[in-house]
């Protein structure tokens, strides 16, 4: 192991430290600050068996390729988290119903031999958080509408849950042409049949798309929003937010990031950290 200029300790590959089959991590670009490992000491505090018998190590690679290699090198398992979450599901040999749904991975899992090499088993904990919160925030989640802003990794495990849960949803992303390919996806790989696709409405601020943003958002009972920070100048939500703070009034926020959080603060029915989610999809994972 050795230092990141961040202060964080780092893998570096071929250290003898490596070879073991029992370490865990987390790969993206960046994770420096992640908060992942001291979650994961934290859930197992009083299991010194876990502890002593797994590490949990940062990988940072800017490329998905070497961060998989290194993951297939020297790891039982990893997290995955933006921007490969897409790139995990395709790479992976198997795959969990959640991470078919949602057509993202953050979970890649050494599993079965096949030809003398490791299979890896692709599942989405994302999907399972999600779902997991809209049960607790809505025991009767059918009926209700959400409006899931961004379709990448998050986004998609988002929308794939909310439709899990029985909600009808709408998906609100920059290239629309992105969020109509995932719905449709949706609409084909649907086993349980529960949730609809209400449509797909996109995040810029031309006038056309804040028209009918602001009508999914005023049809919405939950928001969930995956979008990076940024200044408004073109995301739609915030735009009109900008001009309508009280736009979320009665409204659940979901808000993915819980490093610089936009929607933190706002006016809103009740406001759920991207910290919550990061808990649940963490049991998820050590489940």
């Amino acid at each position: 192991m050795t230092p990141h200029p961040s202060g964080t300790m780092q893998d570096k590959p071929g250290s003898s430290a490596q070879n073991t089959p029992s370490r865990l991590g987390l790969i993206g670009y960046p994770v420096a600050h992640s908060l992942s490992p001291a979650l994961f000491r934290e859930y197992f505090a009083d299991r010194p068996d876990i502890l002593g018998k797994y590490s949990y190590d940062l990988i940072e690679r800017s490329s998905f390729d070497e961060a998989r290699s290194v993951f297939m090198q020297d790891y039982a398992a990893v997290n995955v988290t933006a921007p490969f979450k897409e790139n995990a599901f395709r790479s992976a040999d198997i795959h969990d119903y959640s991470a078919m749904r949602c057509r993202a991975s953050n979970l890649l899992v050494k599993t079965a031999m096949a030809d003398g090499k490791p299979q890896v088993k692709a599942y989405n904990t994302d999907f399972q958080a999600v779902l997991d919160i809209i049960r607790k925030e809505y025991p009767v989640p059918s009926g209700h509408r959400v409006l899931v802003a961004g379709c990448g990794g998050a986004g998609k495990a988002a929308t794939a849950a909310a439709l899990e849960a029985g909600m009808q949803t709408y998906i609100c992303n920059r290239t629309i042409s992105h969020a109509s390919e995932f719905a449709e996806y949706l609409r084909t790989f649907d086993p349980h049949g529960c949730g609809t696709v209400l449509g797909t409405v996109a995040a810029d601020c031309s006038a056309p798309a804040l028209t009918a943003l602001r009508k999914a958002v005023s049809q919405a009972d939950l928001i969930i929003y995956t979008l990076p920070g940024g200044d408004g100048s073109s995301n739609g939500l915030l735009h009109l937010l900008a001009s309508d703070p009280a736009l979320l009034s009665g409204k659940t926020v979901l808000e993915a990031n819980y490093k610089d959080p936009v929607l933190a603060g706002r006016q809103c029915r009740r406001y759920i950290p991207g910290l919550t989610w990061l808990r649940a999809q963490a049991v998820a994972t050590y489940r």
